[in-house]
């Protein structure tokens, strides 16, 4: 996805030279929101034509998700690639047995408490804003990740900011989050990732619905169809499961109306004399 290609990829062997004359693989971004964006990115003919006849390798953060792209590219391209290969492993893998890095520049983007590992923070960073690092002699170049706000270098993804109008994590300082207060999304305060912004993207990821199983979208209604314009892409987060189980929650707080006439051994309402008056329904243990 191109949000985790910001602040880390494989262009490496681009700027390794001999003499002066750059060697090794060319590094393609998709440009995805998500990994359900793929199989449009492939039929289009400017990736059919960029990927005929080459070699093509594959990478993702363990190793997952490009076992299913590259089976896909197989099925649609086998014939017209010269090759279809897979980091095996993943990132993570390649870093352990690579520790100065390799051939990989910049932070691999993981989907927990790490947040994001390097090869000079194995640990990844934890979630917690550290002090800049001053970069060595030896360190290997930038990559151009910045702040979605003020534009100044910035690699960090804390704060559990989106795009508010495709959804996806965005990379914004400390000095900016400490401004950024809780507002209603204008046109004048949407806080977009790069990738909006190229696509003069303005519709609020709120206003789309998924189609297509969740590949595609559509605006819910018609307010926004003359003057702006909605992503091809949404990613919204849980995919409305976390919704239900908050829903789910505060019927639980509610007392039921039948009280213990009720029959429903899975009624999501509060039961305090089926549990001893602790306040919270448990399930009924079969005899």
């Amino acid at each position: 996805n191109h949000y985790e290609a910001a602040i880390g990829r494989f262009d490496g062997q681009e700027h390794a030279t001999n003499g002066s004359v750059a060697k090794g693989a060319e590094y393609i971004d998709p440009l995805m929101r998500k990994s359900t964006d793929f199989p449009a990115w492939l039929a289009e003919p400017g990736t059919q034509e960029k990927l005929k006849d080459k070699k093509v390798l594959m990478y993702c953060t363990g190793g997952v998700r490009c076992e299913r792209a590259s089976a896909y590219l197989n099925q649609k391209m086998g014939s017209e690639v010269k090759g279809i290969y897979q980091l095996q492993g993943g990132i993570e893998r390649y870093l352990k047995q690579y520790p100065d890095g390799g051939y990989w520049r910049g932070k691999n983007f993981v989907f927990d408490k790490r947040e994001a590992i390097g090869a000079d923070n194995p640990n990844g960073d934890g979630g917690v804003v550290q002090q800049k690092k001053k970069k060595s002699s030896g360190e290997k170049s930038e990559l151009d990740a910045k702040c979605c706000v003020c534009s100044q270098k910035w690699e960090r993804y804390v704060g559990k900011k989106k795009c508010d109008t495709c959804g996806v994590p965005v990379l914004m300082c400390d000095s900016c989050m400490s401004r950024h207060k809780k507002r209603k999304s204008t046109d004048e305060m949407l806080v977009r990732c790069p990738l909006c912004v190229k696509e003069n993207i303005t519709v609020i990821a709120e206003a789309v619905e998924y189609t297509n199983n969740g590949v595609s979208g559509r605006l819910k209604d018609t307010e926004f169809e003359d003057g702006g314009k909605a992503a091809s892409s949404v990613l919204k987060w849980g995919g409305g499961h976390a919704t239900k189980k908050k829903e789910k929650r505060k019927m639980k707080r509610k007392l039921c109306q039948f009280g213990a006439e009720c029959v429903r051994k899975d009624c999501f309402f509060l039961h305090p004399e089926r549990n001893g008056g602790n306040g919270m329904n448990t399930k009924s243990s079969k005899a």
